[in-house]
């Protein structure tokens, strides 16, 4: 008997995401591909994991980019939310600058709460300790260098939902700096166990 295993993507309309299947399936004896959203299914006790997901969507004040995941235990997670960065690997030049991240866990309670004591945060330093690794790890085993104006930051979580959104940020509100420009795409990357 087959079981279905499903990745979890919560996303909201605003944010459009797709879970892409880390390999292909066995069906009757043969491999098929599975398409984008389709769930894996399982013929043994184990399953193929994923670790990286990543969606893409653009933000202003008026259109605030949300979305989750799921952990089914403990794990060091990244968080990476490209702004800059789209710009400096040829992506777009339309990006956000300096993208404000929030994340929740499963009660709605913030996770992360920046050095000036809001909620939330907005750079991605090799200077701070909950930035550097993400900095390290996309420089030397992605070879996608980070932007010191993208968000990240380094958690170890344990299994839950979590959510998250992503504004500009706006001095004095929401932040200690501003985006400029304050609308543009942004790509949100969690991975999972780097």
């Amino acid at each position: 008997m087959r079981t279905a295993q499903r990745l979890s993507c919560v996303i909201a309309a605003t944010f459009a995401a797709a879970c892409l299947p880390a390999a292909a399936d066995i069906r009757a004896g043969a491999a098929y591909v599975l398409l984008p959203g389709e769930p894996a299914l399982v013929t043994s006790a184990k399953a193929t994991s994923t670790q990286t997901l990543g969606s893409r969507a653009t933000v202003n004040a008026n259109a605030t980019a949300f979305g989750g995941f799921e952990i089914r235990s403990t794990a060091n997670v990244y968080v990476l939310v490209r702004g800059n960065s789209l710009g400096t690997l040829g992506v777009t030049q339309g990006f956000l600058d300096y993208p404000r991240v929030r994340l929740y866990n499963a009660a709605g309670a913030d996770l992360v709460t920046d050095g000036t004591g809001r909620v939330g945060f907005n750079s991605c330093l090799s200077a701070l300790p909950l930035q550097e690794p993400v900095v390290t790890f996309y420089a030397n085993v992605r070879h996608q260098a980070v932007h010191d104006h993208d968000s990240c930051v380094a958690l170890n979580m344990p299994a839950g939902v979590y959510t998250f959104s992503v504004t500009p940020s706006f001095a004095g509100v929401n932040s200690p700096l501003s985006s400029s420009p304050s609308a543009g795409e942004m790509l949100f990357e969690v991975t999972l166990s780097p």
